[in-house]
C-alpha cells in the first residue's frame, strides 16, 4: 500500500499556496503580499521571468526577524534560497522525497518547464501518504460496514422511532388518568426511542436486506426495545428495589418479557400499579407480538425483496398487505369481542379487560390484577381460551376465516394435529392432576394445558403444587408450543408434524395442488407441501428435516443447561427450576414460583437470555453468532 502511494504522481498532490514576485520587492511588501493571498512561499523572478529562488517562512524568520533588520530597506533578493530546485511533473512521490533528502529541502516546486504549476512539500506528501496507507487498510471495513450493517442501522433506528410513536397512546392515557409516574417513564421511554432511532438512521442506509441482515434486526430489536422499555419500570420502581443495579435488571426482565410475549413477571400485586401502567405492560406484547414494528419495514421496499423480513416475523404465506391487514384490523376485532365479553362476565372495568386482552391474544399472559383469574368464572375463562387459541393459529388462518381469499386446505393437517396435543395433553393432565391441595376440575385442566400449549402462560392454580407427571405434560405441550406464524413460541406443532410424516414414509414436495403445507420460519426455506407420494427427499427438504432436529435438540439441551444454572445459583429442585427455563425459552410464562425478585441476578440474566433467544426459535441466534448455515451446508 505504501509502495502504491509512493508511485503516484506528485500532481496528485500538489497545492498552490505560492506566490510568484520580482526580485526587487522589499521584504515587508513581500510579506504582505503573502499574507493577502494566504501563500506559504514565495517564489522569486528576475526581470527576464526566469525563477531564480525560494522564500519560505523560516528564511524570513532566520534572515530578518532574527537579526533584527528593517524588512522595508531588504530586497527578497538577499534573503532567497538560490538556485531554485524544481521536479517535473511527470515525476512521482518517490522521486520528489527523493530529491529533497538529497539537497536536505523541505519543499519542491512543480514545473512543466516553463511555469511553475504548484508545490509540494515533505510534511504534506508524508500525511497524504499515511492517510492513504489508513484508507486502504480500512477500505475493507467501510465496505463491510455500509454493505452489512448501515442497512441494519437505517432499519433499526426507523423500527424504534415507530415503536416510540406506536407508546404516545398509552403516554397520553397516563397523563389524562392524572398518573404522573407513569406518564413521565413512558414519555422518557419514547424520547430514547426516537433520539436513538434518528442517530442510527443518521448513519444507516436504507436498502434491502439478506436473512442474516434481517435476523439481527431482529434480535437487535428486541434487545433495544427491551432495553428502552425498561425505562418506565424504573422510573416507577413496581419492585421497591433501593439498588439501581437489581432495579434495572427486574426492569429489563419485565420489559423484555413484555416484548417476547412471555408474561414472566416479578410483580406480585399487579393491582397496585397504575392503571396505565397495567396498560402499557399489555401493549409491549401487544407491540412484541403481533411484530407492529416490522411490518413499517415492508414501506422501504417492493414485495419481491421482502421474503426474509416476512418469513422472520410470522408472516407465512400472506403478503405484507395482507399481514398487515391481518394484524392491525382481525386483531383489532377479535381485541374488541374479548374485550366485550369480559365484560359480561363481570369484568367491569374496561381498561383492565382490555390490557387483560392484549396479553390473551398475543399469547402474553401479563395479569393486571392478582384477581382477575377467577377460577369460578366459566364464562371469564372461557373467553381467554379462545384468545389464547387466536393467538396460537397461524395469521394466515384468521385472514382466510375473515377475507375467504385464501383456503385453509394447507394449513389444516397442522392445526389438526395441534387440537389432538391439546386433547390429549387435557385428558392426561385430568387423570394425573390429583393433589388434596389442587382443585380437581376439567375447566382447570383444559385453561392450563390450553395455557401451555398456546404459550401463552395464564395460570390461577399453584404450579409448584403439581405432580412430577402434571409438570413433565406442560413442559412438554409448552415445547411443542403453538403453530408456525402465530405469536406462540416454542418448537412449533408445523415441525412436530415434518417428524411424523417422516417416520410415516410421507415426503415432501412441491406439489400445490393437493398437499398441505406447514411452514416453519427458516433460514433456507419459508414454506414445504406435504404429501403422501413416496419420493426421495431432495436437498431442501433435507435441510428443512436437519434443521427442525436442530431445533428440537436445541431447545432441550439450553432448557437443561439453563435449569441446572437457575437451580444451582438459586438453591432450587431441578425440576421447577428446569420448569421455569422452559416457560421462559418458549415465550410461555407459567412459573412454579422460582421467577421472582428475589431470584439471584444471574438466573434473572438467564431467563432474560431465554425469552430473547426463544422468541427466534433458537436457530435464528445460532445462524447469526455460530455460522451454523456454512455447517449445515457441508452436512448436506
Amino acid at each position: 500500500m505504501v509502495t502504491k502511494a509512493l508511485d503516484r504522481s506528485v500532481l496528485s498532490y500538489i497545492h498552490h499556496q505560492i506566490i510568484i514576485l520580482d526580485q526587487d520587492m522589499d521584504s515587508a511588501t513581500a510579506v504582505k503580499r503573502m499574507h493577502e493571498v494566504n501563500a506559504e512561499t514565495i517564489i522569486v523572478k528576475n526581470k527576464n521571468d526566469e525563477h531564480i529562488g525560494i522564500i519560505t517562512d523560516s528564511d524570513i524568520l532566520d534572515k530578518i526577524v532574527m537579526r533584527g533588520e528593517d524588512s522595508d530597506t531588504i530586497s527578497i533578493k538577499t534573503i532567497m534560497s538560490s538556485p531554485i530546485i524544481t521536479i517535473s511533473a511527470k515525476a512521482s512521490v518517490r522521486q520528489a522525497l527523493e530529491l529533497m533528502r538529497l539537497n536536505a529541502i523541505k519543499r519542491v516546486p512543480i514545473t512543466d518547464n516553463i511555469h511553475i504549476l504548484g508545490i509540494v512539500t515533505q510534511e504534506g506528501l508524508a500525511n497524504t501518504i499515511r492517510t492513504s496507507v489508513l484508507e486502504q487498510t480500512f477500505r475493507p471495513y467501510r465496505i463491510v460496514m455500509r454493505e452489512h450493517y448501515k442497512p441494519i442501522m437505517s432499519n433499526l433506528g426507523f423500527i424504534l422511532q415507530f415503536a416510540g410513536f406506536l407508546f404516545i397512546g398509552p403516554a397520553v392515557l397516563a397523563a389524562l388518568m392524572e398518573e404522573p409516574n407513569s406518564a413521565v417513564g413512558i414519555f422518557l421511554c419514547i424520547v430514547c426511542m426516537s433520539i436513538t432511532g434518528f442517530v442510527l438512521n443518521s448513519y444507516g442506509e436504507r436498502m434491502p436486506m439478506n436473512l442474516k441482515q434481517a435476523s439481527l434486526l431482529m434480535v437487535s430489536s428486541f434487545v433495544l426495545l427491551s432495553f428502552f422499555g425498561s425505562i418506565p419500570y424504573v422510573y416507577v420502581n413496581p419492585f421497591a428495589s433501593e439498588d439501581f443495579h437489581i432495579l434495572f435488571i427486574n426492569s429489563f426482565f419485565e420489559s423484555a418479557s413484555g416484548f417476547t410475549t412471555t408474561g414472566l413477571s416479578f410483580i406480585s400485586f399487579p393491582e397496585e400499579l397504575p392503571k396505565s401502567f397495567d396498560l402499557y405492560r399489555s401493549y409491549t406484547q401487544y407491540i412484541g407480538g403481533l411484530s407492529f414494528v416490522y411490518l413499517i419495514v415492508a414501506f422501504f421496499y417492493p414485495e419481491r425483496k421482502l421474503m426474509h423480513i416476512r418469513g422472520l416475523i410470522g408472516g407465512g404465506n400472506l403478503k405484507v398487505r395482507q399481514l398487515i391487514l391481518t394484524i392491525s384490523v382481525i386483531f383489532t376485532a377479535y381485541a374488541i369481542g374479548l374485550t366485550f365479553l369480559l365484560y359480561l362476565s363481570g369484568q367491569i372495568d374496561i381498561l383492565f379487560s382490555l390490557t387483560l386482552v392484549f396479553s390473551t391474544v398475543t399469547g402474553g399472559g401479563f395479569v393486571p390484577s392478582s384477581t382477575a383469574l377467577d377460577s369460578e368464572n366459566t364464562l371469564a375463562l372461557t373467553t381467554l381460551v379462545i384468545g389464547m387459541v387466536i393467538s396460537a393459529l397461524p395469521f394466515v388462518f384468521h385472514y382466510a376465516v375473515f377475507s375467504k381469499k385464501v383456503h385453509t386446505t394447507r394449513v389444516r393437517p397442522e392445526l389438526i394435529l395441534y387440537a389432538g396435543i391439546i386433547t390429549i395433553g387435557v385428558i392426561v393432565f385430568y387423570f394425573i392432576l390429583y393433589n388434596p391441595s389442587v382443585q380437581e376440575d376439567l375447566m382447570a385442566s383444559v385453561f392450563h394445558v390450553i395455557s401451555a400449549a398456546t404459550n401463552s402462560g395464564f395460570q390461577f392454580i399453584s404450579i409448584s403444587q403439581l405432580s412430577f407427571e402434571s409438570k413433565l405434560v406442560l413442559m412438554i405441550v409448552m415445547l411443542i408450543g403453538g403453530t408456525a406464524f402465530s405469536t406462540a413460541g416454542g418448537i412449533k406443532v408445523g415441525r412436530i408434524l415434518h417428524i411424523i410424516q417422516k417416520l410415516l414414509g410421507k415426503n415432501f414436495t412441491s406439489d400445490s395442488s393437493g398437499g398441505s403445507i406447514s411452514a416453519v420460519a427458516s433460514p433456507y426455506n419459508k414454506k414445504y407441501i406435504i404429501t403422501t407420494e413416496s419420493k426421495p427427499l431432495n436437498s431442501k427438504e433435507e435441510k428443512i428435516m436437519n434443521e427442525t432436529l436442530y431445533v428440537i435438540f436445541l431447545f432441550i439441551g439450553v432448557s437443561l443447561i439453563t435449569g441446572t444454572i437457575i437451580s444451582y445459583m438459586d438453591k432450587k429442585n431441578f425440576l421447577d427450576s428446569l420448569f421455569d427455563s422452559v416457560s421462559a425459552l418458549t415465550t410461555t410464562g407459567l412459573s412454579t414460583g422460582i421467577t421472582s425478585v428475589y431470584m439471584d441476578p444471574i438466573s434473572k440474566i438467564v431467563l432474560i437470555i431465554n425469552m430473547i433467544v426463544g422468541r427466534f426459535e433458537i436457530i435464528t441466534i445460532i445462524y447469526l453468532f455460530l455460522n451454523i448455515s456454512k455447517k449445515l451446508h457441508l452436512l448436506h
